[in-house]
């Protein structure tokens, strides 16, 4: 399987935040999270709550799996804000669900874990 990254293209890693959970590549949340949800390649769906429910289960689900611990408050925290966030942005919008609706989730709660541990860059970008 092949999870797209910020530039839609390769396989190349995605650093992310979550080093000090042992977890140093982005794309093992993301399969898992794909995983979790069970979707074909080409399905979409159209954003709302209960979808956005679903896909935070998806990456609580992942994270656990990968980091062998539920996860932590920090990676709680983040994982609420990147639902808020995501609905803000998204909510209504039918969107592709393994190239467009994950990886954005993921970038977001990537961005928002980071934020929570000093770093000085923007929390999420358009």
């Amino acid at each position: 399987m092949s999870i797209r990254n910020d530039d839609g293209g390769d396989d190349r890693p995605m650093p992310g935040s979550f080093a000090d959970h042992g977890i140093r590549d982005g794309r093992v949340l993301l399969a898992g999270a794909v995983r979790s949800l069970g979707t074909p390649p080409e399905e979409t769906a159209v954003v709302d709550d209960l979808l956005l429910a679903t896909v935070a289960a998806a990456f609580r689900e992942s994270f656990a799996t990968v980091a062998g611990e539920r996860p932590p408050d920090d990676v709680e925290a983040a994982i609420d804000d990147a639902v808020a966030w995501t609905r803000a942005e998204s909510d209504g919008e039918r969107l592709h669900l393994r190239n467009r609706l994950l990886p954005e989730f993921y970038r977001r709660l990537d961005r928002f874990h980071d934020a929570y541990h000093g770093t000085d860059g923007p929390v999420v970008t358009a």
